[in-house]
């Protein structure tokens, strides 16, 4: 259930005709909250990444504070089930806050000269799960805070914010250099603060189709989370596409979180500064496709330009992992992050298109599960692999892998579909054809007391007549 917002009266200039999202006040009041809460993740994640790798000397560092912080992500169904359950948007606040004290205990232990890799580790665990917690509502907000116009701007917009983040979150890496990490997630705490004020301003209330009753939460939960794994049971789209982004993020995204620290420093010959560079620059080119997504129409383009996005995707894995210079890889690194944004959010944004209210928390907290916990699992293999083996080939190899993946997918019936239609149609039309039977039973139910009054009573027959006599 959601409490749909108005749209601000506001003039239609040109940047609202081509981020439409913008229009709708809810939705600027979730987007500038979750640009605070970013800009506050790419911090920490700069900081505790760099801080694991020089507290330990090795990648392996990097990769062990890395996983600590994204393999929370499998624990998303349990936050889908409640995020369907309890309101959205208080969900958001609460994960917030205890983040927020997470990155505070952080600058407390690095103040205090405290801060080991073990006590780093626990700390981004704890915060992790507390993200883990946030996500699904986030996600199952969003689509409440728009009309279905202009989805597709919302999840582009959203996703804009999220990578592009990345070319102001890595400015952490020069303040940890100058100031040090302290500083960095004291900064972290009071951006997610501003987050936090911003999303008391909702008024939007939104829930799933779980109702509260007696029964254990826990038990409930499990149950929940069983109906969401059926619904991609049967929703064979859906199903697919969420395969091709746990792939993705496995093959592609990993090195992002686990390589760049050893990257800079053994590659590169550099250090914090190289690596927050190589951050801005993945943040730059996601940022720059995310604003052609926008412009980008409906129909048949979105699904070609999803083959080439994917395709690109790995083979500018190759690219990074053979170039010498700063200046070619930073090249790299921008087409890197142009065409991992593309990909995440088109597969996103066919996703969201099609899925019915009442499941979206659960469906789409188990495309963070996949997708997250492949990727977590990724990254803490390159951190502990890269301790032996090559840095390049860690990057040329599963680029060149996933490239692969994306030619052979071409094969199968449900690619080619998204390619002719650039949506998931199968899906698209269940959705509205089920919109339209319930539709149909709500307006039967409404009106059958009104036919049952204007029916006549039934008449006596004479031989019931002369049998019973009067009543």
């Amino acid at each position: 259930m959601s409490q749909q917002t108005e749209v601000e009266a506001r003039p239609q200039g040109f940047l609202l005709r081509i981020f439409p999202a913008m229009q709708f006040l809810e939705y600027r009041r979730m987007f500038y909250a979750a640009g605070l809460s970013s800009v506050s993740l790419w911090a920490m994640i700069v900081a505790s990444g760099w801080l694991g790798y020089e507290l330990t000397g090795n990648p392996s560092g990097t990769g062990i504070v890395t996983f600590a912080a994204i393999f929370p992500w499998v624990l998303a169904p349990f936050a889908g089930a409640l995020a369907d359950r309890f309101d959205r948007a208080r969900i958001v606040i609460i994960c917030r806050c205890g983040a927020a004290l997470c990155a505070l205990g952080l600058a407390f232990l690095a103040f205090s000269g405290q801060l080991t890799i073990w006590n780093l580790v626990a700390i981004t665990l704890i915060s992790g799960i507390i993200r883990s917690g946030e996500m699904p509502a986030l996600q199952a907000l969003l689509p409440n805070t728009v009309k279905l116009h202009a989805l597709l701007s919302a999840v582009t917009m959203a996703s804009m914010m999220q990578f592009g983040s990345k070319v102001i979150g890595p400015v952490a890496g020069p303040v940890l250099q100058a100031f040090g990490a302290e500083w960095v997630f004291v900064g972290a705490a009071l951006f997610l603060m501003l987050s936090i004020l911003q999303m008391t301003r909702m008024t939007t209330r939104s829930t799933g189709g779980i109702a509260g009753h007696a029964g254990g939460l826990l038990r409930d939960t499990v149950g929940h989370i069983r109906d969401g794994l059926r619904y991609l049971g049967r929703t064979p789209s859906v199903r697919l596409m969420i395969i091709m982004v746990s792939l993705h993020c496995m093959f592609t995204m990993a090195f992002d979180f686990s390589l760049l620290p050893a990257y800079a420093d053994l590659i590169l010959g550099g250090g914090q500064s190289e690596y927050g560079y190589l951050l801005m620059a993945l943040g730059s080119g996601a940022l720059i496709s995310s604003v052609g997504l926008s412009m980008l129409p409906i129909g048949a383009i979105r699904g070609r330009v999803f083959i080439v996005a994917g395709i690109v995707s790995g083979l500018s894995l190759v690219w990074v992992g053979v170039v010498d210079s700063l200046l070619m890889a930073l090249i790299g690194s921008v087409i890197a992050g142009a065409s991992q944004a593309m990909f995440m959010v088109l597969t996103s944004a066919m996703i969201q298109a099609v899925l019915p209210d009442a499941v979206r928390g659960r469906v789409m907290s188990l495309y963070m599960m996949f997708a997250g916990g492949i990727m977590a699992v990724m990254i803490l293999v390159n951190g502990l692999a890269a301790d032996y083996i090559s840095i390049r080939l860690l990057l040329v190899a599963p680029g060149f892998i996933f490239a692969a993946i994306m030619l052979i997918a071409l094969v199968l019936p449900g690619i080619r579909s998204v390619i002719r239609n650039g949506e998931l149609v199968e899906e698209g039309r269940r959705v509205v054809q089920a919109a339209a039977r319930q539709a149909a039973a709500t307006a039967s139910a409404a009106l059958r007391p009104v036919v049952l009054a204007a029916r006549p009573a039934p008449q006596r027959s004479v031989v019931e007549e002369r049998l019973g006599g009067g009543d």
